[in-house]
């Protein structure tokens, strides 16, 4: 199926394509095979590129697919490399670059991962390490510059793919729950009406008072938005055969919906570097060595 991603090549378009089908030739194969069949204008540099293309998907450099393919073909490096995909969301203190990250939670082998900061977010750097493909939904304006700035690396260590653009070619627009909506992809009943707000503040209840519940509800929601990519991705590449309800179960269990402030968030007592917060702020530096430019 990535094999039949064509338009990137120089001087293809929609029209040549269509020509290009009616002589034959829908793979890189195919135009290896009978480079007769293709006008001589734009024969050779299609070949060279097909070449390409081959060598990358030997290699499996997803990265060249990410950087080369035309956006109507993106969906294809998601539909061939599907089973090796880790799918995650982030949940911050605030919209601006300087409100910290406060959970990440991560589809990966299967099953979830989490990390929270003040416990184990450093642990999701560790994770990259092993990581094929990383999917988000919205990610390249937010949760990867977010992660980039929070862990003071240049870049990410894999490729990483925004399904909001895929969904765009498909004319689905909106954030990821209201195009899941749609798609009659349905949360928890006790995670329908949680927001981004609420995700604030449940994370303020959980600093100020060790709300427990707070915590664990938190985690839930962000969750149900890793699931809801992975149901929207299969959606995309026309795999819907997944029991949603057996990979809803498989959420962090529900606590009960806890109490939160309405109106107003929480005013925490202004952040200072503890010496916890200047350890941690050393480990990311150190660990993001790793993939400084040399």
């Amino acid at each position: 199926m990535i094999n039949e991603a064509l338009q990137h090549c120089s001087g293809i378009g929609p029209v040549r394509l269509a020509h290009l089908h009616d002589e034959g030739i829908k793979t890189w194969q195919d135009v290896l095979q009978f480079p007769q069949r293709i006008p001589a204008t734009y024969r050779n540099t299609m070949m060279e590129e097909c070449r390409r293309c081959q060598a990358a998907l030997e290699l499996d450099d997803i990265q060249y697919f990410i950087d080369r393919l035309a956006p109507v073909d993106k969906w294809r490096i998601l539909a061939h490399y599907f089973p090796d995909t880790t799918f995650f969301d982030i949940e911050t203190l605030g919209l601006s670059s300087a409100d910290p990250i406060t959970v990440i939670v991560t589809w990966y082998g299967g099953e979830f991962n989490t990390f929270v900061e003040h416990e184990n977010l450093d642990g999701f750097l560790e994770l990259l390490d092993r990581v094929k493909l990383l999917v988000s939904f919205n990610g390249s304006t937010f949760d990867v510059p977010r992660v980039l700035d929070a862990f003071h690396i240049p870049s990410l260590p894999c490729p990483h793919l925004d399904l909001r653009w895929i969904a765009y070619r498909r004319g689905l627009v909106g954030g990821i729950k209201e195009i899941a909506r749609k798609q009659g992809i349905a949360r928890p009943v006790d995670l329908d009406n949680v927001s981004g707000e609420h995700a604030i503040l449940l994370w303020q209840e959980w600093r100020a008072k060790q709300d427990h519940a707070a915590r664990e509800h938190l985690i839930r929601y962000c969750a149900a938005d890793v699931l809801l990519l992975r149901f929207l991705a299969e959606r995309l590449i026309g795999m819907d055969n997944t029991d949603n309800a057996l990979l809803w179960d498989s959420l962090p269990p529900a606590t009960g919906r806890p109490p939160v402030h309405r109106g107003r968030a929480l005013q925490l007592t202004a952040p200072t570097l503890s010496s916890d917060k200047r350890r941690l702020n050393r480990n990311r530096l150190l660990l993001s060595k790793r993939w400084s430019p040399r």
